[in-house]
């Protein structure tokens, strides 16, 4: 991965190979920071997509072989166990120019993947819900 800091926070580029999720999450952790909000795009391979279904609490998921189009990421980092935690969703296109969207487990980078990450400034953490079954966002100071 390379990256430059902006105004606005950082602008990543993603190597071939990178799993997305992952190499963000280092990132933010590497860079110290308390969380953060990112947007991207690029070319991915290996991607497993889906969906919380909120009746059975559990996430069902789909695996989309091969060199896919990354149309859209959007997603934060924030902290669980003081681990960093990221949470992406993703639209992709497919060779026949179907899309898909969902909650992206994983994705390798396949050419690149640009990603504009703006820190939040406050820690962020995740609990445990017991209403969803989900570990969700809270605040810090």
């Amino acid at each position: 991965m390379e990256y430059c800091k902006s105004e606005a926070g950082y602008f990543l580029r993603l190597m071939r190979g990178e799993d997305i999720p992952a190499t963000i999450a280092k990132f933010v952790a590497d860079q110290n920071l308390g969380g953060a909000f990112f947007t991207g795009l690029g070319a991915i391979e290996s991607v497993k997509l889906g969906y919380y279904d909120l009746e059975q609490k559990k996430y069902l998921e789909r695996e989309y072989p091969g060199d896919v189009e990354l149309a859209n990421i959007t997603g934060n980092v924030s902290y669980v166990d003081g681990e960093a935690f990221t949470h992406v969703h993703a639209t992709i296109m497919t060779g026949n120019f179907e899309t898909h969207s969902g909650h992206l487990f994983s994705g390798m980078v396949a050419v690149t993947v640009e990603v504009n990450l703006v820190a939040t400034g406050t820690k962020m953490t995740r609990e445990a819900d017991e209403r969803t079954g989900l570990k969700l966002i809270k605040f810090q100071g």
